[in-house]
This record gives C-alpha cells, sequence and structure tokens, in this order.
C-alpha cells in the first residue's frame, strides 16, 4: 500500500519546464501545472480546481492551513478536527460533511469536483471509496499523499511535500513556503537531548493469545517517536498495523508504552484505553508499567500526513520528558 514518495513538482509553461530542486512553478495564463501522483505519474492542471472533495478531515487541514476551505465542497472522516484547537477549526466547520467515514464513490461523484484529495497513501482502500477509475469516470483529478516505503526516520517529508504539492496545483506557493517554514520550525524547536528510550507503541489493549497491534517504521508515528527522542522498540517491522507477540513485547521490556487512541479498531477510546493499557496483566512486568511511563496521543495526530502533525510531536516529546500520561 505505501508507494515510494517523489519529491520532485514541476510546473510546466509552454516553452520551458523546471526539474527537481527548481522553482515548484506558478500559475500563468496559457499554462499547465504538472505534479506528480505517489506512482510518479504526472497530474495536468490547466488551472486551480475550483471543486474540491477531501475524502478525509486529514487532507481538509492541510486546505484549510493554506487558506484553501473555501474550495471543499464536502469531506469525508472529519474526526480529526475534533483535536484541531487552532483558529482554522472555525474554517473547518463550515465544510459540508459528505460522510462521518470515507465517502461512498457515488456521494463523491454526486458534488462534481475537480479534484479530490486524501491523505492516505492511496484511492480506494476503504470499501466503496473511489479508486483511481472511478475519478477518471467522473472527470476528476485525485491527488494522495505519499508515504514512502521503509524507514521514515528522517523526518515528517510525507507531510511538507503534501503542502508543498497543493500549493503548486492553486498557485498559492508563497503560502505553502511559509506554512512549512513555521511547521518546521517547531519541529526544530524539539528537544531531545540525553539518552533515547525503548518507547512501544500500542494502539489497543493487548488480549492474551493475540499478537499486539503497534506501528512499524514505514509510518508517521515512526517518524514523530525518532524526532521526539525515542527508540520505536521494533524497528524490524514496517505495516502501520503490525502484529507483534506479547512475549516479544516483555523480552525486548519497553522502558516507555505509547498508546496511540481513537483507532476505530480500538476496544476503548482516549483515556479509557490508557487505563486499560496500565492495569493490562501482560504488560505488567515491563519498565514502562512499572515506572508509570505510560503515555498517549490521539491517532489524528500522528496516523497521517497534516499540519496537525506538529501538535503530535509536540505532545510526544513533552510525554517522553514527563514520563506520564
Amino acid at each position: 500500500m505505501m508507494r515510494r514518495l517523489t519529491l520532485c513538482l514541476v510546473a510546466v509553461l509552454p516553452l520551458a519546464a523546471a526539474g527537481c530542486g527548481g522553482d515548484a512553478g506558478s500559475v500563468a495564463t496559457g499554462s499547465s501545472i504538472v505534479v506528480k501522483d505517489c506512482a510518479g505519474k504526472d497530474v495536468t492542471f490547466s488551472g486551480p480546481p475550483a471543486k474540491v472533495v477531501t475524502l478525509d478531515g486529514y487532507a481538509a487541514q492541510t486546505m484549510a492551513r493554506l487558506g484553501l476551505s473555501g474550495k471543499i465542497v464536502g469531506t469525508g472522516y472529519p474526526a480529526p478536527f475534533t483535536v484541531d484547537t487552532s483558529p482554522y477549526k472555525e474554517d473547518l466547520a463550515k465544510v459540508p460533511v459528505l460522510a462521518e467515514r470515507v465517502p461512498v464513490t457515488e456521494v463523491v461523484a454526486a458534488q462534481r469536483p475537480d479534484l479530490v484529495l486524501t491523505a492516505f497513501s492511496a484511492f480506494g482502500g476503504p470499501p466503496g471509496s473511489p479508486k483511481d477509475a472511478d475519478l477518471a469516470t467522473m472527470n476528476a483529478k485525485g491527488l494522495a499523499a505519499c508515504m514512502p516505503g521503509g524507514n521514515t526516520a528522517s523526518g515528517l517529508a510525507p507531510t511538507y511535500d503534501y503542502i508543498r504539492k497543493l500549493g503548486t496545483v492553486f498557485g498559492v506557493q508563497d503560502r505553502a513556503d511559509q506554512l512549512i517554514a513555521e511547521l518546521r520550525a517547531r519541529q526544530d524547536a524539539v528537544s531531545t537531548g540525553g539518552a533515547k528510550p525503548r518507547v512501544m507503541i500500542v494502539q489497543d489493549n493487548p488480549v492474551a493469545g493475540q499478537p499486539i497491534k503497534t506501528s512499524g517504521n514505514g509510518t508517521i508515528a515512526h517518524a514523530m517517536l525518532t524526532l521526539a527522542g525515542g527508540e520505536n522498540l521494533f524497528p524490524d517491522v514496517s505495516a502501520m498495523h503490525a502484529d507483534v507477540s506479547p512475549e516479544q513485547v516483555v523480552k525486548r521490556d519497553p522502558q516507555v508504552i505509547w498508546v496511540i487512541t481513537d483507532y476505530t479498531f480500538a476496544k476503548a477510546k482516549g483515556q479509557e484505553l490508557v487505563d486499560q493499557v496500565k492495569r493490562n496483566p501482560l504488560l505488567a512486568e515491563t519498565t514502562a508499567v512499572k515506572q508509570g511511563r505510560v503515555i498517549s496521543t490521539s491517532q489524528y495526530l500522528v496516523s497521517f500526513p497534516s499540519p496537525l502533525n506538529l501538535d503530535g510531536l509536540e505532545q510526544l516529546a513533552a510525554g517522553l520528558r514527563e514520563g506520564g500520561a
């Protein structure tokens, strides 16, 4: 599901083309804008899209931070809005909600969008949601946030590149550059001095005889953990929802347990899940539980590319410093 992140955004003008490392380009009369999708294929626009459907609140967040929420004719999965404490929350509250989950193809098509956005790594993941072929049928372009395969410990490149890509498509490159600079400054301000604790990422309360869900090295959560000064207890797995054995968790002995809350498959939400993890006998002998070092963050901040990632990074770094939930 994860595909190689393409970092080259190109604006093609009538007689010239800008390559990687050059100007991302701007909209001009008689010009077209070309960006790469997650498969490395060109997506061409004759001008800024006027009607946009965001399949999820993560993509809508990015649009709002670029001053583009007025172009969104509908969004799916608005749950990430619930953790937004920024002034942009008011803009997002005005966006029509098409579905509480990712909307199905028919609902998206009814909006007659020019562009469909998702912060997931591909289209067509959730059942019934539009695939690439469906977008072509409704004559709409599609752009997903590209997650790289392998280790993302180098930083939040998927987030920054998605912002830059949308800035190019909508002709607001200056605003995109400003937003990226603001987010990078917050990233750089996170202190990572001192020893790096071994951190077990937990997505649900473990059950005896069943594997434990954790986040592997190909995820935004893993990148944040590295930036915040921790070491993933399972750097040798890559899946977003990887299965690991309770025996291996005890053997590797986490010094901190980081509970990512609010996944739909979890048996409990929020603080209730954190409390369950603290009391779970399967984790009782770990250093993390013995020392009371169980921290938490909502998945809406740390699972998919979004400006909210910096809120999650700051929360995680503070939790690792302070050591408690």
